[in-house]
């Protein structure tokens, strides 16, 4: 097993160091860094927007009805509970 060697980005095969700008503490953090700034600047600019209604299937209707028909039916329960303890 020790002769196998996984690639890797921050170390040679022979062992050697790597450069300190490879080090996984600095080129870890700048990457995020990187990628939240162009979000960012792409959200600013208007890049990333939201346009038109958003659309509804028969999956959104049936959702719909059923969360409802639930909170329906737990106002009924709740009413009845409260009923029954006075």
């Amino acid at each position: 097993a020790k002769s196998f060697y996984f690639f890797g980005f921050f170390e040679g095969e022979t062992g050697q160091k790597a450069p300190w700008y490879l080090r996984p503490s600095i080129t870890f953090p700048i990457a995020f860094a990187v990628v939240g700034l162009a979000f960012y600047v792409s959200f600013a600019v208007g890049g990333i927007s939201e346009r038109g209604v958003q659309s509804t299937d028969e999956l959104d209707e049936v959702i719909l009805s059923s969360t409802a028909a639930a909170s329906q039916a737990l106002s009924t329960a709740a009413a009845f509970l409260s009923e029954v303890r006075v």
